[in-house]
């Protein structure tokens, strides 16, 4: 059975605020932001041990085009669990409670 991707709520509430400032910028650029972000996902499913660990169980991947973005998540045996879409000049003390 494929892993799935499921999101930690903060971190879903985080990935659609994020959509929408881009779409406020830009008519489109939000839903570009979304598709690099899934692009992410795509890779973390593929092969999630590629991403290097940043936490006891937490990886973080980079993104490729929008590069002030990471996306921080952990690998269980059926699921990828997102645990933050971050932006670099975010305090990173607000990443670091929800590192496990």
């Amino acid at each position: 059975m494929p892993r799935q991707i499921i999101f930690e709520p903060i971190a879903k509430l985080e990935f659609e605020a994020a959509i929408d400032w881009y779409n406020n910028k830009q008519t489109g650029l939000g839903e570009t932001f979304e598709g690099e972000i899934y692009a992410v996902f795509q890779r973390a499913l593929e092969s999630p041990e590629r991403f290097r660990l940043v936490g006891r169980t937490v990886r973080k991947a980079m993104v490729k085009v929008f590069d002030r973005y990471s996306v921080y998540f952990y690998v269980e045996h059926d699921l990828i669990g997102i645990v933050s879409v971050f932006h670099s000049s975010r305090n990173p003390s607000d990443l670091r409670h929800r590192m496990k």
